[in-house]
């Protein structure tokens, strides 16, 4: 299934690339925008049954947006896990367009739970580990008034679910006296494997505490919340606030405690 899933997508973008190459062409230049910021970051995980979930750390974050020809790379601090997305733009149009993207979606754990906790849990013992998932899609995005709106859907061609997830989620970018303001509301729909490989219980992992369970298709809600204000030249004051919430019948998965998650994050950060 993965291996007809990657053809498929390389025939679609090898055709598409032929149809706009001389668009392709005309952007040689590089383009970027670089910021590096000190934080606290205080989040709280979906809870895993006896793990820890809520972790508070001053961290390092990175914004980052690099565009060369059609091919991009975005990194993004005020998304609710962060993470990067790589991209290629294959119709771009005025007003919207589609582009193929990898990324990730999900987050990593194993039995000593999130962040690779040197003790282990006692109830999480014997599972196997739930790596990040690599997936590989299309995103179409179009502009309708102060809003942007994408919808993508992926698979998980490189990871281990073999399942897929269909996100969807609108912005909204606006001034407030001096601050920037981003307001972002979403919600992701996964496909049964790609959920269940990470809270599902498979025969080898069951025992008389953990019974074997399959997690079926599921949904979740997202609202994300991130304000910039310029206090020097080049240093810019941003703080955000994301929550999310599961599907209530994720917590029937025996490894699973709380469907709910969040993250607030403050900070300086240099702009480039």
């Amino acid at each position: 299934m993965k291996k007809i899933t990657i053809l498929l997508l390389c025939c679609f973008c090898f055709f598409s690339t032929l149809s706009h190459a001389d668009e392709h062409l005309e952007k040689d230049e590089l383009l970027w925008q670089f910021s590096l910021g000190t934080f606290w970051v205080d989040s709280t995980m979906t809870q895993l049954v006896g793990a820890k979930s809520h972790f508070s750390t001053p961290g390092l974050l990175i914004d980052a947006k690099i565009e060369y020809k059609n091919f991009y790379l975005n990194t993004h601090s005020g998304d609710f896990y962060g993470g990067s997305d790589l991209g290629y733009q294959l119709v771009i149009e005025d007003g919207w367009g589609i582009d193929a993207i990898l990324g990730s979606y999900q987050q990593s754990f194993n039995e000593n739970g999130y962040y690779e906790n040197k003790d282990k849990v006692p109830e999480l013992a014997g599972i196997k580990e739930r790596e990040h998932d690599l997936s590989l899609g299309f995103a179409y995005y179009f502009n309708h008034g102060e809003f942007q709106t994408v919808a993508e859907l992926v698979f998980d061609v490189f990871g281990e679910s073999d399942g897929w997830l269909f996100h969807l989620d609108t912005t909204r970018n606006f001034e407030l006296r001096n601050w920037d303001v981003w307001l972002n509301v979403g919600a992701n729909y996964y496909s049964s494997a790609f959920i269940d490989y990470y809270y599902g219980i498979d025969a080898d992992e069951a025992t008389a505490f953990r019974p074997e369970y399959v997690v079926s298709n599921t949904s979740s809600l997202y609202l994300q919340l991130q304000a910039d204000y310029p206090i020097a030249e080049n240093w810019v004051f941003s703080a955000g606030a994301s929550g999310f919430v599961y599907s209530s019948h994720i917590v029937e998965s025996p490894i699973v405690h709380s469907r709910h998650a969040r993250v607030i994050f403050a900070g300086v950060k240099y702009v480039f």
